[in-house]
Order: C-alpha cells, then sequence, then structure tokens
C-alpha cells in the first residue's frame, strides 16, 4: 500500500519531517506539503541557526536531550556535504545569575571562563562565563538545499493558507502538522504561545565569533551576514519593526563588540516563535465534520530551539507515523 502523506508547513520542522518520511519510507509514501509560506518567508529563516537550547519548555528533560544530540550530530553530518549551511563556530555566553547550562556534553567545546578572562574580554559586568564550541545551519540555505531534494524524490508542495483541516483530511490517509502558531487556529490548541523576536541582519565580515549576553543581546554570524537580537516578548503576535526596539538592538550590540560599529545594516526581520508548556509531537486521532477519521501526528511547539530540536523532532515525528502506517495495515 503506498500512503498518501500531507505535511502542513514548510519550515525547518514541515520540511525536515516531510525529507525524514521520503528517507525512510521511498516509494511507499506520496509526500505533499501545504504551506502558506515558503522560505525565505518562514519564522525559520529569521533565525540564525545556532544549535544551543534556548526559550523552550518540556517536562520530559529525556527527550530534548535526545532531540537535541540527534539535531547536533545531523549538523555534524551536513557541515560534511555542500551547501547545507552547517559551520562550527566558536562564541562566548555572558550572564549574572548561576545557571544550569544545557546539554553541555553535547558541544564540541565548552568550558567556564575565568574571572580574569571575563574581565580582558571587556564583559566585567557580569559575573559569569562560558566559551563553547557548536553548529550553526542556516535555515535558508539548508531549507532550499531540502526543499530541492524533497522535489527531486518526488514531493509536491502547494502554497495555500489552510483554513480548516477538512480542507484535505479526505485526500490523504495520514496528516503531519508542523504549522507552529497556525496549531492555535487549525486545532484549536490555545496552548501555543507566541514569543515574538525581532533581529537585525548586518554584514560585518571582521566578526569571527558569536555572543549571547544577558537575557536579549546577541550577536550571531552566518555565512554572509551576523544576527543581531533581540526580544523574547511573550504573547506578543506583532510582526511590524518596532524602530525603537532597533535602535536598542543595535546600540547595545556595539557597546559590547566594537567591531559591529563598522556593521552594514541589511535588514530588520521579526520572528513570532511558537511556545508550549510542553513540546507536542504526537498522534491526534482527528474526526472531520463529515465523521472521517484521519491520524495527524503533530510537530510543533519548539519555542526558541526550532533549529536545534528540528531533526530529533522530525525522527519522533516520523517514528509515530510508522506505527500508524503499521497499525493501520494490520487492520
Amino acid at each position: 500500500m503506498v500512503w498518501n502523506v500531507c505535511v502542513i508547513g514548510a519550515g525547518i520542522n514541515g520540511l525536515g519531517t516531510a525529507r525524514e518520511l521520503q528517507r525512510r519510507f521511498g516509494s511507499q509514501v506520496n509526500v505533499t506539503i501545504v504551506t502558506e509560506k515558503t522560505s525565505p518567508d518562514t519564522t525559520s529563516d529569521v533565525a540564525a541557526g545556532l544549535w544551543m537550547p534556548y526559550l523552550i519548555n518540556d517536562e520530559r528533560p529525556e527527550l530534548l536531550q535526545k532531540w537535541g544530540e540527534q539535531t547536533f550530530e545531523h549538523m555534524a553530518k551536513m557541515e560534511r556535504e555542500p551547501g547545507s549551511g552547517a559551520f562550527l563556530c566558536s562564541g562566548y555566553e555572558f550572564y549574572d545569575e548561576p545557571k544550569t547550562v544545557a546539554a553541555i556534553s553535547t558541544y564540541r567545546c565548552f568550558r567556564n571562563l575565568t574571572r580574569k578572562e571575563i574581565d580582558d574580554l571587556g564583559f566585567g559586568e557580569f559575573k559569569y562565563g562560558n566559551f563553547r564550541t557548536t553548529y550553526f545551519l542556516e535555515p535558508t540555505i539548508y531549507l532550499k538545499k531540502i526543499h530541492k531534494e524533497f522535489q527531486e524524490a518526488g514531493g509536491k508542495l502547494f502554497q495555500h493558507r489552510l483554513k480548516s483541516v477538512d480542507e484535505i483530511a479526505g485526500r490523504f490517509d495520514l496528516i503531519v502538522n508542523c504549522a507552529g502558531l497556525g496549531s492555535r487556529e487549525l486545532f484549536g490548541d490555545k496552548e501555543v504561545k507566541a514569543i515574538r523576536g525581532q533581529v537585525i541582519r548586518v554584514r560585518c565580515p571582521a566578526l569571527k565569533h558569536f555572543y549571547v549576553i544577558g537575557d536579549d543581546v546577541y550577536c550571531l554570524p552566518n555565512s554572509h551576514t551576523a544576527v543581531l537580537g533581540g526580544t523574547h516578548d511573550e504573547d506578543d503576535y506583532d510582526l511590524t519593526v518596532r524602530p525603537e526596539v532597533a535602535e536598542r538592538i543595535l546600540n547595545e550590540n556595539q557597546k559590547y563588540i566594537p567591531v559591529l560599529k563598522d556593521a552594514e545594516i541589511v535588514k530588520h526581520r521579526v520572528g513570532l516563535r511558537p511556545y508550549r508548556k510542553n513540546v507536542r509531537v504526537e498522534v491526534e486521532h482527528y474526526k472531520t465534520k463529515d465523521g472521517k477519521k484521519i491520524p495527524i501526528v503533530h510537530n510543533y511547539g519548539q519555542g526558541g530551539s526550532g533549529i536545534t530540536m528540528f531533526y530529533g523532532c522530525a525522527l519522533h515525528a516520523v517514528d509515530l507515523a510508522e506505527a500508524e502506517m503499521k497499525n493501520r495495515s494490520k487492520i
């Protein structure tokens, strides 16, 4: 039996899960993506792609650890593939309150900074700091790569804003929902909320390290630009660039990282991170208005860690899809 599967969404979770379905099942599945937005206009494209758990919550820390490690190793593999957008980079984090840093053992290198090192680096106002080596996976570059692979493997993509799952339920055997915040409207999930993030993309070739400074300031290099941030405005759905926020972001980054004073502003972006009490990777047996039952695998709610968790979540979602396929095949 060939399964017709629809994936809702074409950000890092949607395209990542669609490609994993194709890799695992080959000719046993026909995968179609239905999405309102495509790259470079998805929420994923706003991100710099740093692997570092951030603004994510879950009552199952062992799952976050597993998803994060699987994604980290996928990035390591992608680093060896041309045009993937993956690269290794070192950088610093500075903060005032003692905390447990998540996933220390996963980083290629991690160590706490001495008091002298923090002072010498120009961050003496902070009590704590660390140095780490991790991966970036630039979303726009990576999405372009896997979208091409998706199409070459026979996948189809339709750009359309769904108002109800009932629009597509009759045409597919299984649906994978990677709609993020769109799940509020499509599935009535009021637990998923926006955490608004505003950033500035700049050109600064002299920048060689990333910096995460306190709660709201960060500077993350990409191949041709760097992403300066940021904000984490809870329950804020405004996609408008706020000039006063942009000014603060630029001033605070330039205060700590002098090389940014020569940076050229490329663009301002705003993204809405889909945040939940628990990341939702689970099966729902959905019943349409006309009584049809269809399995829906949900995969969303990773907050500010969409890139950090995407591959592990895709593997988990496809495991759930495979279990549904096997169960249905026995009926």
